[in-house]
């Protein structure tokens, strides 16, 4: 006899491995399956948690209009008489306003033209105060697309939100309810996908 006992043969130590290594191979596989099991409750929660969850408040303020269509006016045609104030859909101009930051108007015929092609219009009463209109300028520079900030006279609120068929009328320029509009009406009309970078900044010559 060998010293410090019998010596196991070959075809033992073979057993012995292959059963370590099965071993290993019951052990990763549980530890895979948890992981993937606590990920899909993950997702189960977070779909619930959208699903479930109450809308953002600001979203109850939006009005909605009836669509008046989205017709290309000629050069005799008269002015529309548009169902909102500022205009959310109707017939409108051919052509579109780049998008960007105006310190004019932009005319009716045209921004109705960018709401068709999903753009959000933020326009504010000239006399709001500078640092709230650089509220709403600075966010048009974040969004970088589909969103145009221009003056209006006239509105019966200091800053008013358009997309089509969409308006939010806002005392004040809350970052979040522009955010929750804009994240909810951006590229949202009849002729969604047409590209509308950030090309204007008047605001640099101002």
């Amino acid at each position: 006899m060998a010293r410090g006992g019998a010596r196991r043969n070959p075809q033992q130590k073979l057993i012995e491995a292959e059963q370590r290594r099965e071993a290993e191979r019951r052990t990763a596989q549980r530890r895979r399956w948890a992981i993937t099991v606590g990920v899909l409750a993950l997702l189960v929660g977070f779909i619930v948690f959208l699903v479930t969850r109450p809308p953002p408040a600001v979203l109850a303020e939006v009005e909605t209009f009836g669509d008046m269509g989205a017709s290309h006016l000629d050069a005799t045609s008269p002015a529309p008489a548009y169902n909102s104030d500022p205009p959310t859909s109707g017939p409108h101009s051919p052509s579109a306003f780049p998008c960007g930051i105006y310190r004019e108007p932009v005319p009716d015929i045209n921004q109705v033209h960018d709401l068709e092609h999903g753009v959000v219009v933020i326009q504010y009463d000239p006399t709001l105060p500078v640092e709230q209109r650089d509220v709403l300028e600075d966010y048009a520079r974040d969004a970088g697309t589909h969103v145009i900030v221009a003056p209006r006279e006239g509105m019966d609120s200091p800053i008013v939100l358009t997309a089509w068929t969409k308006r939010l009328a806002l005392d004040t320029a809350n970052r979040g309810d522009i955010s929750v509009f804009y994240d909810s009406f951006a590229q949202f009309g009849p002729e969604t996908g047409v590209a509308c970078p950030f090309q204007i900044d008047q605001s640099v010559d101002s």
